[in-house]
């Protein structure tokens, strides 16, 4: 049930970020050293998202799960991304967070996020 609730959540990411202009050059990229839920372009800029969803916050936001050690997870993983694909293109780090509530789902983007 859970995953099928990410899953949800990341292809509504995916929907949103492409409503956006931006290409999705790849969802749960795994390496050794970790994964990152997306991983996106906007002409000379990369993106690693990250995203979490929800059906309430009854256990606090969903941007809250997104910890320092969580992020440096991320980090780590975006080096080895760039570094595996020779980018020499800049790059940042989003949140999505998606709310799933009574058949309707929401979401924020909070882009640049650490």
């Amino acid at each position: 049930m859970n995953r099928d609730l990410g899953t949800k959540g990341e292809e509504l990411a995916s929907a949103a970020a492409r409503a956006e202009g931006y290409s999705v050059l790849a969802s749960n990229y795994r390496c050794p050293l970790g994964e990152i839920d997306l991983v996106l372009q906007q002409g000379s800029t990369i993106v690693f998202a990250e995203v979490k969803t929800r059906r309430g916050n009854s256990y606090g936001e969903p941007w809250e799960a997104v910890t320092e050690a969580k992020q440096e997870r991320i980090r780590r993983v975006a080096i080895w991304y760039v570094q595996q694909h020779n980018l020499q293109l800049t790059y940042r780090f989003d949140v999505f967070t998606v709310f799933a509530t009574r058949g309707t789902w929401q979401y924020r983007w909070y882009k640049d996020a650490f």
